[in-house]
């Protein structure tokens, strides 16, 4: 059986897909909402990252490192 290398983060940090299992997880992670509250945001503001981190109130993800975007997900 080949080892699963599914990636932690999304490839493009810039948007989100509430298509993707995977990165539903993440962003509810990394945001720290629940999947309701993602979906409401990007129903509301659209799916790039920076427009539903406005819609949330909170500091932009994509200025932060990928290794504390990596912290987030191991929690």
């Amino acid at each position: 059986m080949a080892p699963n290398f599914e990636p932690r983060s999304p490839r493009d940090t810039g948007w989100i897909n509430l298509g993707e299992p995977r990165e539903v997880r993440y962003w509810t992670r990394a945001l720290a909402v629940t999947e309701a509250r993602l979906r409401a945001a990007v129903g509301a503001a659209g799916d790039s990252t920076q427009a539903v981190c406005r819609y949330l109130g909170i500091p932009r993800v994509a200025n932060r490192s990928v290794e504390a975007l990596q912290e987030t997900e191991q929690i």
